[in-house]
């Protein structure tokens, strides 16, 4: 099975402005919805492409609607969101690698895509995004090669 492990802001949510304020800002679920169709539309043929799912570790996951936010901002509806990481730790590594550790009996094919945590001993399996514009064609491009298996260089702890 082949998972991305999906943080929001910063991959698929972007910083945006309102016209009412000077600094940008994340929209938050309040609107139902993430704000980058772009980023959306490149998870749709990453998750297309390899029959992905998706398991959320944004800390929108927090919220009764944090797949609904994901489907309203475009996600394709055929795309299965199998759940989220629990929230127990600063460390996504080690949230991500607990939900791995519970689903050990199933073989799992993943790729992180995140921002700004650091992954420890998963690093070598995430895409880093730009803040300021998301999941796009270059982060694509990477996560395809991870979930393919080609490491073109170990990443250290």
């Amino acid at each position: 099975m082949n998972i991305i492990f999906l943080d929001y802001d910063g991959v698929v949510n972007t910083l945006m402005f309102d016209g009412k304020s000077e600094n940008p800002y994340f929209n938050f679920p309040k609107d139902n919805k993430v704000n980058n169709y772009q980023a959306i539309c490149w998870l749709n043929k990453l998750c297309k492409e390899y029959d992905a799912k998706i398991v959320v570790i944004s800390t929108w996951r927090k919220y009764d609607n944090y797949k609904e936010c994901l489907y309203n901002g475009g996600l394709d509806k055929n795309i299965e969101i199998i759940g989220k990481t629990e929230s127990f730790s600063f460390i996504r590594g080690k949230e991500i690698q607990k939900w791995l550790d519970d689903h050990k009996d199933t073989d799992i094919n993943f790729v992180i895509l995140d921002d700004a945590a650091n992954m420890g001993k998963l690093e070598k399996y995430r895409v880093k995004t730009e803040t300021y514009r998301g999941f796009d064609y270059y982060e694509y491009e990477k996560a395809r090669l991870i979930l393919n298996r080609i490491f073109l260089f170990e990443k250290e702890e």
